[in-house]
C-alpha cells in the first residue's frame, strides 16, 4: 500500500510525496515530518533576497501513475491506433498464454498496414508506434512461439522479399520490417532497408533495423560482427555516442579478431570503426550559434557604466501627454521585455511586432518596421490587451529573421500570428508562411529553432468550434531562403480547455518548445508529451506521456472583468540534455522526469513545483527558475541549492556557463556561482527598477534587454579583474545582501 502525504511550501519545490509502508506509518509519518521541518527553514516569505540556503532533501522511492495517450482529460493525444487494433494485441496476448499460437497470429496479422504508424501506450509510459509494438510482442515469444510463427508467416514473408525491387522495393522492405520480421526473411529485409536509410541519411532508423537484427534476431544467419559495425556508424552519424561505445566494447568483446567485409574490402572491426568515427562529423547536440560561449566570462564591476543604451520605452511615451503616459504606465504591456535575437553584429528585437534591427558595435538603430508612438493607442483596447506577449519572437537563421507576428490593429479575438521571414539587413519582408498552401489554416506557436538551412517551426490547426475535436498540432521544416514546406508532420490532437481571459489583462499560455539533438527534433508540447521527430523526414517516432495537469472544461473562452493584480506567471521551459538524458518539466507539471531518447528507457522521475521552469544545464547540475532559482543534481536528484532573486524568475532568460550564472532583476544584474548559490556580486547598471529582462552574450557585449531599454556592457575578460571584484569575505553575509536591496 502506497499512501502520499501532500504538503505545500511557497519555494520552488513545494510539493513531495513519501511512501511509507502499512506495517510501520508512525515511523514513516515521523521520517518524513522530520524532512520537512528540516528542509522548510529558511524558505518561507521571510528569507532574504540573496539568501542561499544548501537543500539536503533526499529523493525517496514512490509509486507513479502512469500516463496513458488515451486517458480523456490528457491535453494532447498522439494519433491513436484504432480500437480494432488494440483488441488484436489483447486477443494476441491471451492466445499466445496459452499457446494457441494460430489463433495469436491470426489475431495480429489482421492489423492493417496504414496502422502501422498509429500509436499505442507502452507499460512504462512511451507510446510507441503499432509495428514497433507488434516487433515487441513477437520478439518476445518463446522459442515454440517462434517456431510456429515462421510456420504461419515465412511463406508470404518469402514472397514479399521476392518483390521486393525497383520503385517497391523500400515500401515493399518497410511493411516486411514492420509486420513479418520474426520470419526466416525479416533479418535480410532489415539489413537491406538499413542500408537504403543510411544511404537516404536517416541514420537513426537505419540503426533501429541493424539494432533490431542483433537484438531481436539471436539466429541469423548476417555475419555479426558486420552488422554490428554497421549500426555503431550509424548510431555515430546519428549522434548517440553512449551506444556507440557500447556496440564498441561489445565488438572488442565477443569478434575480436575477426575481419567484416565493408566496401569489398576485409577489414579490423574494430579500426575501421575507430577511423570512420574520427573522420565522419557525428550529429550532435543543438548548440548556440554564438562563439561567446567558448570565450572569458563577463566581469563587471558593481557600477558598471553602460557603453550604449537604446531606450525604447522613451520612444513609445514620446510626444505624449502627462495623462497619456500615466494611461501606458497602467497597461500591463508597458511591462514587456522584447523577444531578441543576435548574429554576433546585429541584435533583432520584435517588440509587439515592431521589429527593428540594432549595430552591436554602435548601439545604433539600423531599420526599423515602423514607429512606437502609435503602441498605446494600438494596446488600450480591451481586444488587444488580452493578447499573449510571449509569442512576439525572432531567431536568425543566416541572413534571414524569423518572427511571430501578429498586427495589433486587428481587433479580432481570433487574429492568428504569422510566421514573417525578413532579410537580415534591411528588414524587407521575404516571405510569409502564411502564402504556403501547407499553412492553410495553421497558426504558429512556440519559438522557431532554425537548423542550418532550415528552420523547424511549432503550428496548431484553428480553434474548433467543437470542444469534442480539438485542433491538431504539428512540426514543419522549412526552408529558410524560399519559405518552401519541407515536410509537415501532426504530432496529435489538443483538446481545448477553457480559456479564462481578464479584461485589460495579457493572456500567457504555455508555448511548446523544439531541441533538435543529432538527427533528431524533440518537441515539448507542455501539454503532457514530449514526442521525438526525424529531422530529415519529419518521422514521428514515439512520444512520453508526463503527468500534466488534466482538460477540466468544455473549450471556449470565458471573458472575466477584474481589477486584481495578476500573479506572476511561469514561461514554458525547453528540454534540457544532461548526461545523455533529455530532462523534461511541463509548465503545467508536478513532476521532472528524464529519459533517455535514444534507447527509449525513463532515467528517473520526481516531484517539482508546477511553478518551475528549466532554465539549462550547468556540468550535471539542472537550472531551473521560477519563483526561485534552484540547481538540481542530475546524478542523485537531489536540490544542491537555491536562491531567492529579486522578482524571480518566472521569465527573462539568463546567462548559463560553467564559471557563472548571470540573472537580470529588477535591482540589477545578479551573478551566481552555479555549484553553490552564493550571490558574488550585484551589478546595478544603467536600467535598475525595470522589471528584468534578457541577457546575451557576445564577443564584445553582455546585453541586457528590459522592458524599457537595451543596454551593453564590455565583457572586460580577466582573471585579474574578476578576483578584484569578488568580495569573498562578505559574498554570504546575508544582512549585507538584505540591506543592498532594502527588503526582507
Amino acid at each position: 500500500m502506497i499512501r502520499r502525504l501532500r504538503l505545500r511550501w511557497p519555494r520552488t519545490v513545494d510539493r513531495f510525496r513519501i511512501g511509507m509502508t502499512a506495517r510501520r506509518p508512525a515511523r514513516a509519518l515521523a521520517l518524513a515530518m522530520a524532512g520537512v521541518l528540516t528542509s522548510g527553514l529558511g524558505f518561507g516569505p521571510e528569507r532574504a533576497i540573496g539568501q542561499v540556503m544548501p537543500m539536503p532533501v533526499p529523493v525517496m522511492d514512490v509509486a507513479v501513475a502512469r500516463s496513458s495517450n488515451e486517458e480523456p482529460g490528457r491535453p494532447i493525444q498522439l494519433p491513436p491506433a484504432s480500437t480494432e487494433v488494440k483488441e488484436a494485441f489483447e486477443d494476441f496476448e491471451r492466445f499466445a498464454r496459452r499457446s494457441a499460437w494460430e489463433r495469436a497470429f491470426k489475431a495480429i496479422d489482421g492489423i492493417p498496414d496504414d496502422q502501422n504508424a498509429r500509436f499505442v501506450d507502452r507499460d512504462d509510459g512511451f507510446i510507441t508506434r503499432v509495428s514497433e509494438r507488434r516487433r515487441g510482442v513477437l520478439a518476445g515469444l518463446p522459442p515454440e512461439g517462434r517456431e510456429a510463427y515462421r510456420l504461419f508467416a515465412d511463406a508470404e514473408a518469402r514472397q514479399l522479399l521476392d518483390r521486393a525491387a525497383g520503385e517497391a522495393e523500400q515500401e515493399t522492405l518497410e511493411r516486411l520490417f514492420a509486420a513479418y520480421f520474426l520470419t526466416s526473411s525479416g533479418d535480410d529485409a532489415a539489413d537491406r532497408l538499413g542500408d537504403l536509410r543510411f544511404e537516404q541519411g536517416r541514420f537513426d532508423q537505419a540503426a533501429e533495423c541493424w539494432l533490431a537484427i542483433l537484438r531481436e534476431y539471436p539466429d541469423s544467419d548476417l555475419p555479426p560482427a558486420q552488422v554490428a559495425v554497421k549500426a555503431a556508424l550509424a548510431l555515430h552519424r546519428a549522434g548517440r555516442a553512449s551506444e556507440v561505445d557500447e556496440l564498441r566494447q561489445e565488438i572488442r568483446g565477443r569478434y575480436a579478431g575477426e575481419e567484416v567485409v565493408i566496401g569489398g574490402s576485409s577489414v579490423d572491426p574494430i579500426a575501421f570503426l575507430d577511423r570512420a568515427t574520427s573522420e565522419a562529423g557525428g550529429g550532435a547536440s543543438e548548440r548556440p550559434p554564438s562563439t561567446a560561449a567558448d570565450q572569458a566570462a563577463p566581469v563587471l564591476g558593481e557600477a558598471a557604466e553602460a557603453a550604449w543604451q537604446i531606450r525604447f520605452g522613451d520612444s513609445v511615451v514620446a510626444g505624449m501627454s502627462e495623462q497619456e503616459e500615466q494611461q501606458w504606465q497602467a497597461n500591463p504591456f508597458s511591462r514587456v521585455v522584447p523577444g531578441t535575437a543576435t548574429d554576433e553584429t546585429r541584435l533583432f528585437v520584435n517588440y509587439l511586432g515592431y521589429v527593428f534591427a540594432v549595430d552591436l558595435t554602435t548601439g545604433k538603430l539600423l531599420w526599423r518596421t515602423a514607429p512606437f508612438h502609435d503602441l498605446n493607442t494600438a494596446l488600450s483596447q480591451n481586444q488587444s490587451r488580452m493578447l499573449d506577449p510571449t509569442r512576439y519572437l525572432v531567431a536568425v537563421a543566416g541572413d534571414r529573421l524569423l518572427c511571430l507576428e501578429r498586427d495589433l490593429r486587428d481587433q479580432s479575438y481570433n487574429a492568428p500570428f504569422r510566421l514573417v521571414c525578413r532579410r537580415a539587413d534591411s528588414g524587407e519582408v521575404a516571405w510569409q508562411a502564411s502564402d504556403q498552401p501547407e499553412m492553410s489554416g495553421l497558426e504558429p506557436i512556440g519559438p522557431p529553432l532554425p537548423a542550418g538551412d532550415w528552420v523547424f517551426v511549432v503550428a496548431r490547426s484553428a480553434m474548433n468550434q467543437q470542444p469534442q475535436q480539438g485542433p491538431g498540432l504539428f512540426v514543419l521544416a522549412i526552408e529558410a531562403a524560399s519559405g518552401a514546406i519541407l515536410w509537415k508532420t501532426e504530432v496529435g490532437t489538443l483538446r481545448q480547455d477553457q480559456q479564462r481571459m481578464y479584461y485589460g489583462m495579457p493572456f500567457q499560455e504555455a508555448q511548446p518548445q523544439l531541441v533538435r539533438r543529432g538527427g533528431a527534433v524533440f518537441l515539448d508540447s507542455h501539454a503532457g508529451v514530449v514526442a521525438r521527430l526525424d529531422a530529415e523526414t519529419g518521422e514521428l517516432a514515439w512520444g512520453y506521456a508526463y503527468e500534466t495537469e488534466p482538460v477540466s472544461g468544455s473549450g471556449g473562452r470565458v471573458f472575466v472583468s477584474s481589477n486584481r493584480v495578476p500573479d506572476p506567471e511561469t514561461v514554458a521551459g525547453r528540454p534540457v540534455e544532461v548526461g545523455g538524458a533529455l530532462v523534461v518539466k511541463g509548465a503545467k507539471s508536478a513532476r521532472i522526469v528524464a529519459i533517455d531518447p535514444d534507447r527509449m528507457t525513463l532515467r528517473w522521475d520526481r516531484p517539482m513545483a508546477k511553478s518551475a521552469r528549466l532554465l539549462g544545464a550547468v556540468g550535471n547540475l539542472i537550472i531551473l527558475g521560477g519563483p526561485e532559482v534552484d540547481a538540481l543534481d542530475a546524478d542523485s536528484q537531489d536540490l544542491r541549492w537555491s536562491v531567492r532573486l529579486p522578482g524571480g524568475s518566472y521569465d527573462g532568460r539568463p546567462i548559463l556557463r560553467d564559471d557563472g550564472i548571470w540573472h537580470l532583476t529588477p535591482r540589477g544584474i545578479f551573478e551566481l556561482d552555479p555549484q553553490t548559490g552564493r550571490v558574488r556580486r550585484i551589478v546595478r547598471g544603467a536600467d535598475t527598477g525595470a522589471i528584468g529582462g534578457d541577457l546575451l552574450l557576445t564577443d564584445r557585449w553582455l546585453i541586457a534587454v528590459s522592458n524599457r531599454t537595451i543596454t551593453a556592457y564590455e565583457r572586460r575578460p580577466g582573471r585579474g579583474d574578476l578576483d578584484s571584484n569578488r568580495d569573498d569575505d562578505n559574498a554570504n553575509d546575508d544582512s549585507r545582501t538584505t540591506t543592498d536591496e532594502g527588503e526582507q
